[in-house]
């Protein structure tokens, strides 16, 4: 019984993931071809992702959130994060975002390195 609840989640959880996944696609307006190519995965595995019959590992997650700037927590639990620029982000034309979240990007790891002490 026990496997079947857990079954039971974690079709949910993949389900949820999926559903994540295309939302972006589209907002992207990328073909399941591109975002498979851009993730190192088959067209069809993809496919499969989207439909939450497979999940993603942890180093696709990463290429998710370091190729499309899409944040893991949203993926993995629809949560989304305040702060870090987000609501303004979403004010932001369409067809400017990817540029604007390349520029914070470029920002925050400027930021951390800023940060990283010297031991003299």
């Amino acid at each position: 019984m026990h496997e079947e609840r857990k079954s039971k989640d974690t079709r949910e959880l993949y389900k949820g993931i999926g559903s994540r996944l295309l939302s972006r696609r589209k907002e992207l307006r990328y073909t399941q071809e591109q975002m498979a190519e851009l993730r190192g995965v088959s067209t069809g595995f993809y496919g499969m992702m989207e439909r939450g019959e497979k999940a993603p590992s942890i180093e696709k997650l990463i290429i998710i959130y370091e190729k499309l700037g899409t944040d893991i927590t949203y993926l993995l639990t629809g949560d989304q994060k305040e702060g870090a620029g987000g609501s303004f982000l979403e004010r932001c034309p369409k067809e400017k975002q990817y540029d604007l979240e390349q520029l914070m990007k470029y920002a925050f790891n400027l930021a951390e390195i800023g940060t990283v002490k010297i031991e003299t």
